[in-house]
């Protein structure tokens, strides 16, 4: 009742109004306590009575028909507003469901915008990480490159410095060498010289013992000489059979006496250790007083 009453507050206060006019005819239109008048004549009674139900049948009609009208209006206008409600909802439910297609539409929008930028990023990130690799590996590869060649310097170096090192020690190698080489010539020229001036002296020390042993044949012997050949030992022996005559005088007894002479002067006067062997085999030119 409320809720019709708020729907249609118009409707309602007519017909209250109707039923209060109704009601106020039903209730002071006829004078139910009005004493009967003397009845002049049965038939005015009859036709006065007549006319008041004529008039509330009259008016029920009307209030019927007025009822009846009412209801078609209020059912009128609950059907209008029905449909108007009706009209609405389908208007809200289009604006609804308007809102939420675009409400989708948005969503999905922001969805494709955030998957496409979720896409450039991670395309991004996989474009700087591939970047960033490449720049590594290039880095790497500079700094392997880098390192190799500072190794290859490195070994170049310690080669050039291994050679040099070694040509030095060649060099001072060669030097000491050369110098060895010159000091050895130098001592094997003094030892030379050396062991020529003792050969010298000892062969003329020799030559003096032989000499002191000669005996001087009966002929003249002036004027001869002779070279003879000796083998000779350690100490100074002559080695049995070793005088022989290479250069002979001339005169026989003069080289027999030179030979007997050699044999009764040993031993010998001759050097020890390595200089012995130039006396191994002496030969000696032999010339009585020279």
């Amino acid at each position: 009742m409320l809720g019709v009453l708020k729907r249609n507050p118009f409707s309602v206060m007519l017909a209250l109004l109707l039923h209060f006019v109704i009601v106020f005819f039903l209730v002071f239109g006829v004078d139910w306590e009005k004493k009967p008048k003397p009845i002049a004549s049965q038939a005015n009674v009859v036709q006065a009575h007549t006319i008041d139900l004529d008039k509330i049948n009259e008016k029920k009609a009307e209030e019927k028909k007025a009822q009846q009208l009412k209801k078609q209006q209020q059912e009128k206008k609950r059907r209008q507003a029905e449909e108007k409600k009706r009209q609405q909802a389908l208007e809200k439910k289009r604006v609804a469901e308007q809102k939420a297609k675009q409400k989708r539409e948005a969503e999905a929008k922001r969805k494709a915008e955030a998957k496409r930028k979720a896409e450039a990023k991670r395309k991004a990130e996989a474009k700087r990480k591939a970047e960033a690799k490449r720049k590594a590996e290039a880095k790497r590869k500079a700094e392997a490159e880098a390192k190799r060649k500072a190794e290859a310097k490195r070994k170049a170096e310690a080669e050039a410095k291994r050679k040099a090192e070694a040509k030095r020690k060649a060099e001072a190698e060669a030097m000491r060498r050369a110098q060895a080489e010159r000091e050895r010539a130098l001592q094997a020229q003094i030892a030379a010289e050396q062991n020529s001036r003792e050969i010298d002296r000892y062969g003329a020390v020799i030559k003096q013992q032989i000499e002191r042993n000669w005996l001087k044949p009966a002929q003249n012997t002036e004027g001869l000489s002779c070279v003879v050949q000796v083998r000779l030992i350690p100490g100074g022996d002559v080695v049995p059979g070793g005088v022989s005559i290479v250069r002979s005088s001339g005169n026989a007894a003069f080289d027999r006496s030179v030979e007997a002479a050699v044999y009764k002067a040993a031993p010998l006067p001759v050097p020890s250790g390595a200089l012995f062997e130039s006396f191994r085999s002496l030969r000696l030119n032999f010339k009585p007083n020279k």
